[in-house]
């Protein structure tokens, strides 16, 4: 990196690992106050709805999230607007149509999945509620892209906490006593005050959405060359990600995946200060650009070694620490969660360094080489899942989780390594070529 792209990866750092850290602890309250005020069984049920939300929602992506990102960083690069609102509105049209599709036909599965996959038959008005939060998301995910691209991440840290502080609120003053479908609620309005404010600031950017009779098919072809790889690598992470909480509901029950959750918390609390593959991602496409090979490896040596360094602290607090720290901040009847808690501690530390890799490679052109190093580690992640799940519940699910996670950071180190050594090999060479007159 240079001294600017330095300054920017430390600046976004700071600034996400603030954001996101308060995130964490807010996203904590919210956990700990649905934990005191809802029935276990639908504590379990909001998490596990969300979770299959989550995971629907995967494929509305088709790769368009980072691609967008590298594409709308390079024409600000550039100083094309024209290109950057062309990618946005592509983005958004194919989102917020695609989004609006799973919404009806996730409405329409609603009493089959009350029934056959949540096995409780009550609960079809609140999954049906849950299921606004698919296009919400869809059009969220659309702005922030251009907030990333930007390197807006002091104000796309602000939206994020806001709306999480809005749910906190809701939920503090009205899950007492109206129950789950008040969190939904809270949910739902905090995400549309997310849009209304991300609508803004784009704008101010002069990003804007333009006519589709004005995007030639050369436009298409170009978003969706570059995110047809990414897209299965990204839904492949994502897949990973919530695929411990949707095998649980399958396998175990609501219970389980309570108690599960109550490690994610704290997990998740962490997971804030390893903000560093999302900052990287338009930094290292400028890179790219300039090909300079040698500041990416270095980026990602380092910073994976950085990441790695946490790992013995991590492990220690758990074994030493970790019953007490669920005792404190939730209650003695959620400690057994505490092995999950240094699991999931050692995972998170996996899946960041392996993050920071595979987007490195999504953004200097190696999108296939990622996506089938994720795809295996998906097929490897659902067997463990089945295997461990079945004979240690919840903790065989972080289990899964944490081996999947350290296979797939190896892989991409690896890969990643030899791939910048041999480009490094590849420029010095064509440098070394002597100019004939």
């Amino acid at each position: 990196m240079n001294k600017v792209q330095l300054k920017s990866f430390a600046h976004g750092s700071l600034i996400s690992i603030v954001g996101l850290g308060s995130l964490g602890i807010i996203n904590y309250f919210i956990r700990r106050t649905l934990w005191i005020n809802l029935p276990e069984r639908d504590f379990g049920l909001f998490y596990s709805a969300f979770a299959l939300i989550m995971l629907s929602s995967i494929f509305l992506d088709l790769g368009l999230g980072q691609s967008v990102v590298i594409l709308i960083s390079k024409s600000f690069a550039e100083k094309n607007i024209h290109d950057a609102r062309k990618v946005f509105t592509i983005t958004f049209a194919i989102k917020a149509i695609m989004s609006i599709l799973l919404f009806i036909i996730l409405e329409l599965l609603s009493p089959l999945l009350s029934r056959y996959y949540f096995d409780y038959p009550e609960c079809i008005a609140t999954i049906m509620l849950l299921f606004f939060l698919i296009p919400a998301n869809a059009l969220i995910s659309a702005y922030q892209a251009v907030l990333i691209a930007r390197k807006a991440f002091t104000f796309q840290n602000i939206i994020i906490n806001l709306s999480t502080a809005i749910v906190l609120i809701g939920v503090f003053i009205f899950s007492r006593q109206y129950g789950i479908i008040a969190t939904v609620l809270c949910y739902i309005v905090a995400r549309i005050v997310s849009i209304i404010f991300l609508h803004r600031k784009v704008r101010s950017y002069s990003i804007r959405l333009i006519p589709l009779r004005e995007i030639s098919l050369a436009s298409f072809r170009k978003v969706f060359s570059l995110s047809s790889w990414i897209a299965v690598s990204s839904a492949g992470v994502l897949v990973m990600y919530y695929m411990d909480t949707v095998c649980l509901t399958w396998l175990k029950n609501l219970e389980s995946v309570a108690m599960y959750n109550i490690a994610l918390a704290i997990m998740q609390i962490a997971q804030s200060f390893f903000v560093f593959p999302a900052i990287f991602t338009p930094i290292v496409a400028e890179m790219c650009q300039k090909k300079d090979y040698r500041g990416i490896r270095k980026s990602c040596l380092i910073t994976s070694a950085g990441m790695l360094i946490t790992l013995p602290v991590f492990i220690i607090c758990g074994i030493y620490f970790g019953e007490s720290i669920i005792k404190f901040l939730f209650e003695t009847k959620s400690s057994g969660a505490a092995p999950a808690v240094t699991i999931l501690w050692a995972g998170m530390v996996f899946f960041s360094i392996a993050s920071f890799n595979i987007n490195a490679m999504n953004a200097g052109g190696q999108q296939k080489t990622a996506a089938v190093i994720v795809i295996s580690c998906v097929l490897i992640n659902f067997i463990l899942n089945i295997v461990l799940i079945s004979n240690s519940d919840f903790v065989g699910a972080a289990l899964a989780t944490a081996i999947t996670y350290l296979i797939m950071a190896l892989c991409s180190v690896i890969y990643t390594t030899i791939n910048l050594n041999r480009k490094i090999n590849t420029t010095d060479s064509s440098q070394d070529i002597p100019v004939v007159k």
